[in-house]
């Protein structure tokens, strides 16, 4: 018995030291950057953000809705409160309305960057026009921030770029490579229209960029887990999404003989098993590269269980699953948002139809989902039925390459100990349909923690809104290829 416990204590041992040794050599991947002094901006560029909100140019499920008048007036306020960046770089409309901006540089042969954006927005809830601070659209400013639909999503970084290539024309600068400013008019209805037939004219023209920045990651305060650091998070890939329709039909009678088994009874329990059978939680290859940038930075406790990540996977996992956005980063999620069955008090219905969406981790088919509600829900008297084209992103930046790490130092430029780190993208981005060209694409607005983000009081920080165009300079003004 004393030899076993020997041993068990010699195992134990060994152990512990393998842990603290794995801990102890858990090195940090921060950069550390000499601080770059933010412009000196007028309140010229605010006055220009607010005009922009004010053209309703919102993107609607029927495309027999759009108001083309406020598209082509913002266009047109661009050209005239830009007018070096349109006389100077080549404009390209595609589909009418999406803008692609051409700047050409020192060299014919280096690869170029691009820098997206997109021009539309989401409508306003009227049963939330009441709750707003300030007129949706009109760019008013209260306390210190600039309130109105698109000010974070995404005219805060569209007005960013133009401002900031404005001033570097005037200051007669020329890239080192050509860029491109990508600015969709449809994003948010999945930028058939705009992104994705450009994407498709890149690659036609064999286009293959250094980088594509878009949309995506934040900086943050508090939305990191444990860490008690800001914290910049770079979108290096992103979710894809597939939405099923669930239907079955039972016939249904009046509802003093119900039957045994009911169309809402049966599709009440699908939803249930959905709800309580989930896609399992992994730490995926995006998650291990996450928590090897934040890790080393975290108190000692946490900073060991992500060095020791085997040890401590389950710990972690529980931790992440605690938050929504936790949640969302370690799995395929699973949510019912349509419930359409009965007419009557009275009448049992005869059918009853969901509507399921699901956010897939890379590397998660349609098919996989599918396959994962007919497992789950065991039922086939369900018609299971795909909704839209879907989508299933494979497309993984590598953070080892220059472009990763001249994005992360320019953003250490601006802030002090800042945690640069790259992550998983939840929702999805026009960046998307440019997979095909390089595999470099990376989801970033230079703002801290913003406001409203598609919901009441949707509003930017005028202090950072002007640091958002201080990056946006120094990324173009710095880029060597």
């Amino acid at each position: 018995m004393k030899k076993i416990l020997k041993y068990v204590g010699i195992i134990i041992i060994i152990l512990i030291a393998f842990v603290l040794f794995k801990t102890f050599t858990f090195k940090s991947k921060q950069i550390k950057e000499a601080q770059v002094p933010l412009l000196k901006l007028d309140d010229s560029c605010v006055v220009h953000l607010q005009k922009s909100i004010q053209f309703e140019t919102i993107s609607y499920d029927d495309p027999k809705q759009m108001d083309s008048s406020q598209f082509k007036g913002f266009q047109q306020f661009l050209m005239q409160t830009y007018p070096l960046v349109f006389s100077k770089m080549t404009l390209e409309k595609v589909n009418n309305f999406s803008l692609i901006l051409h700047w050409k540089g020192k060299s014919a042969t280096a690869k170029p960057i691009i820098l997206m954006a997109h021009q539309d927005v989401v409508p306003i809830e009227k049963a939330t026009l009441n709750k707003w601070d300030a007129e949706p659209f009109s760019g008013q400013i209260k306390n210190d921030f600039i309130y109105g639909r698109g000010a974070i999503d995404d005219k805060g970084s569209l007005i960013s770029i133009l401002e900031s290539a404005e001033l570097l024309l005037k200051q007669s600068f020329i890239p080192e490579t050509d860029i491109y400013f990508v600015f969709g008019h449809d994003e948010e209805i999945s930028g058939f229209k705009g992104a994705k037939v450009m994407a498709q004219l890149f690659a036609d023209r064999k286009i293959s960029p250094a980088f594509v920045l878009d949309e995506g990651g934040i900086i943050t305060e508090y939305k990191v887990p444990r860490l008690n650091k800001t914290a910049a998070v770079v979108g290096i890939a992103e979710k894809g999404y597939q939405t099923l329709e669930l239907k079955i039909n039972i016939p249904g009678g009046h509802s003093s003989m119900p039957e045994e088994h009911t169309a809402i009874d049966e599709m009440a329990k699908a939803v249930v098993k959905l709800k309580e059978n989930q896609f399992k939680p992994e730490i995926t290859p995006i998650v291990k590269s996450f928590l090897s940038y934040i890790g080393p930075e975290m108190p000692f406790i946490s900073k060991m269980a992500m060095a020791n990540q085997g040890l401590f996977k389950p710990m972690i996992i529980s931790n992440y699953a605690k938050s929504a956005a936790g949640n969302a980063t370690i799995r395929t999620t699973t949510v019912t948002t349509i419930f359409n069955a009965g007419l009557k008090e009275n009448l049992i219905p005869g059918e009853a139809q969901v509507t399921v969406n699901f956010r897939t981790q890379p590397g998660v088919s349609r098919q996989d989902v599918v396959d994962h509600v007919k497992k789950v829900i065991n039922n086939d008297s369900i018609k299971i039925t795909p909704i839209g084209k879907g989508n299933e992103p494979k497309q993984i930046a590598n953070v080892d390459d220059p472009t990763f790490k001249y994005i992360q130092k320019t953003i250490s430029a601006f802030h002090q100990n800042i945690i640069v780190a790259p992550y998983l993208v939840l929702g999805a981005t026009d960046a998307r349909y440019f997979g095909n060209i390089t595999s470099q694409i990376f989801r970033f607005s230079p703002f801290t923690d913003p406001e409203g983000f598609h919901g009441v009081n949707e509003r930017i920080k005028i202090s950072e809104y002007k640091k958002g165009i201080s990056f946006y300079y120094e990324l173009i003004k710095n880029y060597k290829p």
